[in-house]
C-alpha cells in the first residue's frame, strides 16, 4: 500500500503549494487545490478499505483534470500552473499502482497470509 502513502504525501504537497508558489491573493488556488487535495486523501485511504480497494483509480481522474487546468489555464503557464501538471502527471503513475505491489503473488503466499 505504499502507494497509497505516497498519494497522500503528493496531496499535502497539493495543499501547500498556493502558499509555496504564494498566490494567497488568488483564494481560486487556495480551495481548488485544497479540495483537490482533500479528494486524493480521501480516495487514497479508501483504497485501505476492503470493498472499496479499487478507490485509488478515481485519482486518475483528479490528476487529468490538473494536469489539463494547468496546460491550458495561461500561456505560459506560470509556476502554480506548472506544478499542477507535474503533481497530475506524477499522480497518473502513482494511481496504477496497485494496492499489494509490494507483496508477492498470490500463489506464493502461505494459507495464513492469503487472509
Amino acid at each position: 500500500m505504499w502507494g497509497r502513502v505516497v498519494e497522500i504525501m503528493t496531496a499535502v504537497w497539493l495543499a501547500a503549494s498556493p502558499f509555496i508558489f504564494q498566490v494567497q491573493g488568488s483564494d481560486s488556488f487556495v480551495l481548488i487545490d485544497s479540495l483537490a487535495a482533500l479528494l486524493i486523501v480521501i480516495l487514497s485511504g479508501l483504497s485501505y478499505w476492503h470493498p472499496t480497494r479499487h478507490a485509488h483509480l478515481l485519482i486518475l481522474v483528479v490528476a487529468t483534470g490538473l494536469t489539463l487546468w494547468g496546460r491550458f489555464a495561461d500561456a505560459p503557464p506560470p509556476p502554480i500552473h506548472q506544478n499542477h501538471i507535474v503533481v497530475g502527471l506524477f499522480l497518473l503513475m502513482i494511481a496504477i499502482i496497485p494496492n499489494e505491489a509490494s507483496r508477492p503473488p498470490h500463489a506464493w503466499r502461505s494459507p495464513a497470509e492469503s487472509h
